[in-house]
């Protein structure tokens, strides 16, 4: 329930979550915009080397919010990249 549809904009918001003990890599919850409704969140997942998203169960997402969701990552592993080298 819930989702993510509306007019052309940004529909998401990624909040960076404080650290949890023993991880190196933080953690953010995906919020959407227009309906104010966690929608599930952005983390790394280390079997994968790569930051992954993890919907709730029950979510409808239109494309581009599939789109802001693989922006965001697209950013994290840049980052992630970075900090490698």
């Amino acid at each position: 329930m819930g989702g993510c549809t509306g007019a052309m904009g940004i529909h998401l918001i990624f909040k960076k979550l404080p650290l949890e003990k023993g991880k190196k890599l933080h953690k953010y919850k995906v919020i959407n915009t227009k309906f104010d409704k966690e929608i599930g969140f952005i983390h790394w997942r280390g079997g994968w080397r790569q930051y992954v998203f993890q919907a709730d169960p029950f979510i409808d997402m239109s494309r581009s919010c599939h789109r802001e969701v693989d922006e965001f990552i697209d950013k994290l592993m840049k980052k992630w990249r970075a900090r490698k080298k």
